[in-house]
C-alpha cells in the first residue's frame, strides 16, 4: 500500500506544480485573465507611415502607472515588434486586467533592436532603454470593463545615425464614437465586444460586456445605433447603444439552459432565442424585455434565422438531424426538413433557397422554398458550420479544414476553395467595403477576404476569439 500511497501523493504534486506553473495569460495567446471586481486593458500597435526601414524592436516589458503613483505590468512577456511585418495593420500587443482607476502613463522597457536589410540583420544601439508615454486625458477603468490603447510607431524617425536606436512611439487619442462603417466582433472569453473600422480594418474601440457575449445583432426599433449582444453566461441579452459606447440595458432569461443563437423576427419586435440544454426557442419581447413565450422544438437546436419574405423562423436541430420553420408568433412548427449529420448554419439565398450546413456530413444542403423540396446535396470542406448567403455567390466556413468553400447559387459543385490560416466560424458581409469578415479563431483574429479575387488578403488581430459579428453601415 506504501508505494501506491506515494505514487499518489506524486501524481498529485505534479498536477499542483503544473496548474501553479500556468501563466497569467488565460485568453489563448493575448493573454489576460478577466479577474472578478477588475477592468481590462488591450494594447494596440501600428505604425505612423507603412514606409520606412525594416526595424525589429525587442521589448523587454510593458507597464502602466495608476493614480496612486504604483506601476503595473501589462505585458506578461517580453515581445517583439518588427516594421516591416506590421505594414498597414494594427497588431495586438499585450492585455492585462486592472484594479478600477486612472491610470496615467504608459511605460515601454527595450531588450534590444534590429536593422534587417535582405537577408542580412544588424544590431543597433538603444539610445534609451526606456519610453514613457503620458496617456492623452488618462485612463478610467472601471469595474467590468474593457479598454484599448494605441501605440503609434515612427519608424523612420526611430532609426538615427551610428545604428543607434531611439523608439519614437505616441498614444493616440481616443477617437469620438463611430456609429457607421463599424463592425462589432463579441470575443466572449474576455467579456468584450470589439469595435473595427471597416475603412482601414483596424480595431479603434472597446467596450465591457458581461456575461461571454457571443451573437450581436443591430436593433432597428431602439434607439438609433443600437444594438442587442446575446449574454449566454448570464442568461441575458443587453442592449448596447454604439454611440454612447455602453451597455444601457440588459433583459434576463429565467428558466433558461444553454443558449447558443438569436436572430430578430419581423420588425425587430422580438428576439428569439436558442436553448440548446433543453430544446427550446424563447422569444423574448424587446419593449417589455420579457419572454412571453417558450415552446420546445426537438433534440439540440443550434442556429435560427428568420425568413423574411415567409415570415418563419428556420431552426437547426443538431440531434434531430432537421430543420424546422416556426411561426414567428405561436412558435408552432409548420414544416420540418430532413438533413444530414448535425446541421448547423443557415442562410437564405434571394428569399427563394436556403442553404444548410450539413457539418456532421461535409455537405451544403440546398432546399428550395418555394416549392417546398430539397434538391442539391453540395459536398465542401470538412465541419461546415456556418453560410454566408449573397447575390453573386455562398461562403461556407469549412471549420474542420480551415478554410472557405465558395458555391455558386444553382451550380452543383465548390466554385473555389480558399484556404485559412486558422478555423473560421461566423461570416459577415462588409457590403460598403466590398469585403467579408471572417471569424478565425486559431489566429485570435478576423481574416479579411476580397470576393472579387476570392483571397485571403490581411487579418485584424484582436488577441482573443473571436465569436459574433454584426455591422453598421
Amino acid at each position: 500500500m506504501a508505494p501506491l500511497f506515494q505514487r499518489l501523493l506524486l501524481a498529485c504534486g505534479l498536477v499542483f506544480l503544473l496548474c501553479g506553473c500556468v501563466p497569467g495569460g488565460g485568453a489563448g495567446s493575448g493573454g489576460g485573465v478577466v479577474v472578478p471586481d477588475s477592468g481590462l486593458l488591450s494594447l494596440f500597435l501600428n505604425l505612423k507611415q507603412n514606409r520606412g526601414p525594416d526595424l525589429e524592436m525587442r521589448i523587454g516589458s510593458i507597464e502602466i502607472l495608476a493614480a496612486g503613483g504604483t506601476w503595473q505590468p501589462v505585458a506578461g512577456h517580453p515581445a517583439t515588434v518588427r516594421s516591416g511585418r506590421v505594414g498597414d495593420r494594427r497588431i495586438f500587443l499585450a492585455r492585462t486586467s486592472l484594479a478600477p482607476g486612472n491610470y496615467l502613463r504608459l511605460r515601454l522597457t527595450l531588450a534590444g533592436a534590429l536593422l534587417h536589410e535582405g537577408a542580412a540583420e544588424r544590431n543597433l544601439t538603444p539610445v534609451t532603454r526606456v519610453a514613457d508615454l503620458a496617456i492623452p486625458g488618462s485612463l478610467f477603468v472601471g469595474r467590468g470593463d474593457s479598454r484599448s490603447l494605441f501605440l503609434s510607431w515612427d519608424v523612420p524617425a526611430s532609426l538615427t545615425s551610428g545604428n543607434r536606436f531611439r523608439p519614437v512611439l505616441s498614444l493616440a487619442p481616443r477617437l469620438k464614437n463611430l456609429i457607421a462603417d463599424v463592425a462589432y466582433v463579441a470575443c466572449p472569453d474576455i467579456n468584450t465586444v470589439y469595435m473595427i473600422r471597416t475603412d482601414r480594418n483596424w480595431v479603434y474601440d472597446s467596450l465591457g460586456v458581461a456575461g461571454a457575449p457571443s451573437y450581436l445583432l443591430r436593433a432597428p426599433l431602439a434607439a438609433t445605433g443600437s444594438l442587442y449582444a446575446l449574454t449566454p453566461a448570464d442568461m441575458g441579452v443587453k442592449r448596447i447603444a454604439a454611440a454612447a459606447n455602453r451597455v444601457v440595458e440588459t433583459y434576463r432569461l429565467s428558466m433558461a439552459g444553454r443558449l447558443t443563437h438569436m436572430a430578430l423576427g419581423p420588425q425587430g419586435r422580438w428576439a428569439y432565442i436558442v436553448d440548446r440544454a433543453r430544446g427550446n426557442i424563447l422569444r423574448l419581447d424587446l419593449r417589455s424585455g420579457s419572454v412571453d413565450r417558450r415552446v420546445r422544438l426537438g433534440y439540440g437546436p443550434v442556429y435560427i434565422i428568420y425568413l423574411e419574405k415567409m415570415n418563419l423562423l428556420a431552426v437547426s436541430l443538431s440531434f434531430s438531424q432537421s430543420v424546422v420553420l416556426v411561426d414567428p408568433e405561436t412558435l408552432a412548427t409548420v414544416r420540418s426538413i430532413s438533413t444530414s449529420g448535425r446541421p448547423e448554419g443557415l442562410a437564405v439565398w434571394r428569399d427563394k433557397l436556403l442553404y444548410i450546413a450539413e457539418s456532421g456530413s461535409n455537405t451544403v444542403l440546398q432546399y428550395d422554398l418555394e416549392l417546398g423540396s430539397a434538391g442539391r446535396r453540395i459536398p465542401v470542406g470538412f465541419s461546415p458550420r456556418r453560410i454566408l448567403a449573397l447575390d453573386d455567390a455562398i461562403y461556407v466556413a469549412d471549420y474542420g479544414s480551415a478554410s472557405l468553400s465558395i458555391l455558386r447559387p444553382g451550380q452543383l459543385g465548390i466554385a473555389r476553395t480558399l484556404p485559412l490560416s486558422g478555423r473560421p466560424l461566423e461570416v459577415a458581409d462588409i457590403h460598403g467595403r466590398k469585403l467579408i469578415y471572417v471569424g478565425n479563431e486559431e489566429e485570435e483574429a478576423i481574416s479579411i477576404v476580397d470576393p472579387v479575387s476570392m483571397k485571403s488578403v490581411g487579418l485584424i488581430p484582436l488577441g482573443a476569439r473571436p465569436a459574433g459579428i454584426t455591422v453598421m453601415q
